[in-house]
Order: structure tokens, then sequence, then C-alpha cells
């Protein structure tokens, strides 16, 4: 990452370590009001993406989150954002969510941190607030959609392997998480507990309108990018059964320059590294095919065969 510096925003704590010596789970400053929370890169996320994305950046009266990850330890863990989040003291906090779940343990303890937290929270949800996100978002005391996002509920899901008082357990314990989830969701919507239970046995996907009518959000936002869905349609989200047919397209597509470059950043190049990376190889790209044309131009066409019928 370019541009290391020791100058240290309010309400963090310095570091000053060089890059190389720095344990991977430290903070790395991007930028003098700006860094990006690294954790281990060596885990295997069901969702497929291989970078998390974690960042805090502050100014004097505000700091903002960046959120584009799964809860779990294959992605921010509860340790990391507790330590980042307790650093802040500016009254205004912008939690920006593009993820799609996660650890529903971590996701709870994060969501009551939120809580906890003196300060003045927004959440945005910027393409994905799914699963155990879609929890997480409701901590802020304002809960802001762009309006091409995703908002999705679900029962919550568990993997475990014993004998049979050991599935019974487990599943006792699954239905008390439930209920807690949903006592979340109807603290914050108004709406009854068998509707919302509804929402979450049929695995629930709402646009930023129906979540808004719903109550789950109080405002959309309209913005002039399609950057959000991009971004929700970031992770693999095959494990899912509903997916809206929109993410899957959107997932389906080529990659973009836009798409390139972000996955660049996320890999710890500066804006202007990651602009120059991709130039020098369009133009290595288009230099090989005006010499591959020259060299098809110089070479005789051969002769047109059509293969037999049956072939």
């Amino acid at each position: 990452m370019a541009g290391e510096h020791t100058a240290r925003p309010a309400g963090l704590s310095a570091d000053t370590t060089e890059p190389h010596d720095r344990p991977p789970t430290e903070a790395v400053f991007s930028c003098p009001k700006e860094r990006q929370v690294k954790e281990p890169r060596d885990k295997r996320s069901p969702f497929r993406r291989s970078q998390v994305n974690f960042r805090v950046a502050l100014t004097e009266t505000t700091a903002e989150i960046l959120l584009y990850d799964e809860i779990s330890w294959w992605g921010v863990t509860v340790e990391a954002f507790k330590r980042e989040l307790d650093a802040i003291t500016v009254p205004t906090i912008n939690l920006r969510i593009n993820s799609p779940g996660g650890d529903i343990f971590d996701s709870l303890a994060i969501y009551n941190a939120l809580r906890d937290h003196p300060a003045h929270i927004v959440s945005h949800i910027d393409g994905l607030a799914a699963s155990m996100a879609s929890v997480i978002a409701l901590a802020g005391d304002e809960v802001r959609m762009a309006e091409n996002a995703f908002y999705m509920v679900h029962n919550p899901w568990v993997m475990v392997i014993g004998n049979a008082d050991d599935l019974r357990k487990e599943a006792d314990l699954l239905e008390k998480v439930t209920g807690s989830l949903v006592m979340a969701y109807a603290e914050k919507t108004g709406k009854g507990t068998d509707e919302i239970g509804a929402w979450m046995d049929s695995e629930t996907w709402f646009t930023a309108a129906d979540a808004l009518d719903a109550g789950f959000v109080d405002a959309v936002v309209v913005k002039d990018k399609a950057d959000d869905l991009a971004a929700a349609a970031s992770f693999d989200l095959a494990i899912f059964g509903n997916v809206p047919d929109a993410l899957l397209e959107e997932q389906r597509a080529d990659p973009t320059i836009r798409d390139l470059e972000r996955a660049l950043r996320d890999a710890g190049l500066s804006q202007i590294a990651a602009k120059q990376y991709i130039a020098a190889g369009r133009a290595a790209a288009s230099r090989r095919d005006v010499e591959r044309d020259g060299a098809r131009d110089a070479t005789p066409q051969p002769t047109p065969y059509t293969f037999p019928v049956g072939f």
C-alpha cells in the first residue's frame, strides 16, 4: 500500500512499525485519515471472496466504518471490529455495509457493541445486508439503503457433529437464537412476530422500496451509479436459495475496468497505482492485438472447409 504515514488521526492509536514488521491483523494507514484493517488471508470463505474489506476513516467530527465483508473468522472478526470501534471518539459514525452475513454470535456482539457506543450511528446499506448483516444494520440510529441494494432475512443455520442428544440441544439453541433475531427485527419494524417469522422461513429478499415499506430502513438513497449492485454481487451467493435474478445476472457479467481497479485496491495498491497497472495491461493487450492482426494480414487465408453433416 502506497504512502505509509506516521501522523495519526484523532480517535485512533498510532502504529509506527514498518509494513513488513507489522503483524497481519493490525491496521495499516493508507492515508492520513484512513486505514484498512488487515486480517490473515489464509482462510477459505464459503462466499469465495479472497480479500478482507474492512476500513476505518476519520475526520474531526465523523468516522466511517466500511464493512464490506462477511462476519466471521473468514472475514471481519468481532475482535477486530470491537477494537476499531472502541478507538473511535468522534460524535458521528457512518457504518457502510455490504455483507452476506456470517457468524451469529460474532454478529450479535457487533450489533450490541454498536448499540452501546455513545456516537450517533447511521447505517448505510450500500449493496447487500443479508442474513446477520441485516441485524447489524439495525444497530444504527438511522438506517439508509441505496435504491438498488438488497436486504435479506432468513432463519439461522448451524453445522453440528454429534449424536441425537447433541443435535436436539443444538436445535433448541437455534430456536432461541431465532427468537432473539425476530425480536430485533420486530423492535425496528413494529411488525408482529408471526409476519417476521414467515419472512425468515421463506428467506425473503427485500428491495430498498420493500425494506422501506416493511420498516427495516428509514430512507432510500438515490445514487447516480450502479456500483452498489456490483458490490453486492462481489460475493458468491450460491449458498442461499432465493437470490434475486438481478444479483445472479450481475454475478455472471464480465468484470469491468472499475471491478479490476477495486480488486487491485483491495489487494493493497493505491488508486493511482491501480490505474497505472490497468493502463499498462490495456496498452500491452492493444500492442499484442496489433501484432497479431498484422501477422494475420500477411498470411494467406486458408480455403474454407465445410464439415460433412453429422460430423
